[in-house]
C-alpha cells in the first residue's frame, strides 16, 4: 500500500512539473505547434496537386475512351449495313472496350473529385485556422510583453516608493534636529538673559518701579518727553 502511494505521489510530482514547464513554454510550444500545422497543410496541398493532376490525366483518358467509342460505332453500323459482319464485329469490340474503358474513368474520376473536395475544404480550413490562431499568438505575445512592462513597473514603483518613504523620514528627523537646536538656542538666550538680570530690570521697567535703561529706546523718548514738558 504505501510503496503505491508513494508511487502514486511520484507520478503527480512529476505531472505538476510537466504541467510547469508546459505552461512556461507555451507560447514556444504555441509555436511549434503552428509549424507542424502549416507542414502538414503543406504535405496536404502537395497530395491535392497530385490528385488533381491525376485527374486531368483521367479525364483526358476517359474523354479519349469516349471518342473511340463515337468514332467506331458508325464504322460497325457501315459494315454491317454492307454485310462485312467480320469488320463489325471488330468495330463493336473497340466500342466496347472503349466503353468499359470509359466507365472505369468516370468512376475514377467521380472518388477523385470527391476527395479533391474533401481535401480542399480541410486545407481551407485549417489556413484559416492556422491564420486565427497566428493572430491570437500574436495577441497573446502582446499581453506576455504588457504584463512584463506592467511587472517592471511595479517592481520601479515599490522602489522609488521606499526610497520616498525615506527621504521623508530623513526629512522629519532633519526638521526635528534643526527645531530642537532653535529652542535650545531660544533657552540658552533666555537662561543668559537671567543670569544678567536683563530680563528681570526689563520686567521692573514695564512695572515702573524702575526708570528704563538709559541707552535703550524707551530712555530716549522718556527725555525728550521731559525736555518737552520743561519748553
Amino acid at each position: 500500500m504505501f510503496i503505491r502511494k508513494m508511487f502514486t505521489l511520484f507520478r503527480a510530482c512529476e505531472a505538476e512539473a510537466t504541467e510547469r514547464v508546459v505552461d512556461a513554454h507555451a507560447l514556444r510550444i504555441l509555436e511549434q505547434e503552428l509549424r507542424d500545422a502549416a507542414a502538414a497543410v503543406a504535405v496536404a496541398t502537395r497530395e491535392l496537386t497530385g490528385l488533381m493532376a491525376r485527374e486531368m490525366a483521367d479525364q483526358r483518358a476517359h474523354d479519349a475512351a469516349r471518342s473511340r467509342a463515337s468514332e467506331y460505332e458508325p464504322y460497325a453500323l457501315k459494315a454491317l449495313e454492307t454485310g462485312e459482319a467480320e469488320i463489325a464485329r471488330q468495330c463493336a469490340e473497340v466500342v466496347a472496350a472503349a466503353e468499359q474503358e470509359s466507365e472505369r474513368y468516370a468512376a475514377n474520376l467521380a472518388a477523385a473529385r470527391r476527395h479533391i473536395a474533401s481535401l480542399r475544404s480541410g486545407i481551407a480550413r485549417a489556413d484559416a485556422r492556422i491564420g486565427e490562431i497566428r493572430r491570437e499568438l500574436l495577441a497573446a505575445r502582446s499581453r506576455g510583453a504588457l504584463q512584463r512592462a506592467t511587472g517592471a513597473l511595479a517592481v520601479s514603483a515599490r522602489g522609488y516608493t521606499s526610497a520616498l518613504a525615506a527621504a521623508e523620514e530623513t526629512l522629519a528627523r532633519i526638521t526635528a534636529l534643526q527645531t530642537d537646536a532653535t529652542d535650545r538656542e531660544a533657552a540658552a538666550a533666555l537662561l543668559a538673559d537671567e543670569k544678567t538680570g536683563a530680563s528681570l530690570r526689563a520686567k521692573l521697567s514695564d512695572a515702573g518701579i524702575v526708570p528704563p535703561a538709559p541707552h535703550s529706546a524707551d530712555a530716549v523718548l522718556a527725555r525728550l518727553r521731559g525736555r518737552l514738558n520743561q519748553a
